[in-house]
């Protein structure tokens, strides 16, 4: 079979893959940018939006590397491939939703939706799609579920239509539960599991990520994790304080 003539999606580097690389996972020589090699069969798609660069030709070898090689743009068969969606443990999800009383449900959104703008190269904000994630629940839960590279692995169990409005609907009742005065119905708010309808999903990405690269590692705490949790201490800190005074 002759060698794949294609172009990185990132750079629009042309490339030459020879046969044992057809559907693997690899970094461009070039702009080192992760790059799914196209099967002869298959269509090619973009991973991220492409960036301006001048092309020049390169070619791959015609032979793998060893497992610890250093050549560029070589997959490196000991290297896991990036998780497809935000891989945390569920009681991660359950904790800082807690205690930043649903702020990080909004981080959640957003980080899923990033996740997908830069696998599937999608012209999206994924801030907004998360700061409003009232509104985009429903696709993102929808598009997790439908993911035909997850789909290859498990088959999803949950409902993204149910998980979707049950999560809304229990948003709705935090916030007017919240509304209250007293500082006890922000301490009941909190504490309203609209988490649990996130849950499932996450543990269904974390049973495809098991079985795509088992042994990863769950993604270390962002600064958006950080960040929600410093910001539910200290609300939670203001909200003991103030729940002393009055007694």
């Amino acid at each position: 079979m002759a060698d794949l003539k294609f172009d990185c999606p990132h750079c629009k580097q042309p490339l030459e893959a020879p046969p044992e690389y057809f559907g693997e996972i690899i970094n461009c020589p070039s702009c080192n940018g992760e790059i799914h090699v196209p099967t002869a069969s298959a269509p090619r798609r973009a991973v991220a939006p492409p960036l301006k660069f001048t092309p020049q030709k390169t070619t791959f070898n015609s032979r793998p590397p060893p497992i610890n090689s250093v050549i560029t743009g070589i997959p490196n068969p000991a290297t896991p491939h990036r998780p497809l969606f935000l891989y945390i443990p569920t009681s991660r999800l359950i904790i800082l939703s807690i205690v930043s009383m649903g702020v990080y449900e909004i981080y959640w959104i957003y980080k899923n939706w990033r996740y997908i703008k830069e696998r599937d190269g999608l012209n999206i904000s994924p801030f907004w799609r998360g700061w409003f994630g009232i509104f985009y629940c429903h696709s993102l839960l929808r598009r997790i579920h439908s993911d035909t590279e997850a789909r290859a692995f498990i088959q999803p169990s949950f409902s993204p239509g149910g998980l979707a409005t049950g999560w809304v609907m229990l948003l709705i009742l935090s916030n007017i539960v919240g509304r209250a005065e007293e500082i006890i119905a922000s301490i009941i708010a909190a504490f309203i599991p609209s988490f649990l309808c996130l849950a499932p999903v996450q543990n269904y990405i974390n049973s495809v990520e098991e079985k795509r690269n088992p042994g990863q590692q769950y993604n270390k705490w962002s600064s958006g994790h950080i960040v929600c949790l410093v910001f539910g201490v200290i609300v939670w800190a203001l909200l003991l304080i103030g729940l002393g005074t009055e007694i």
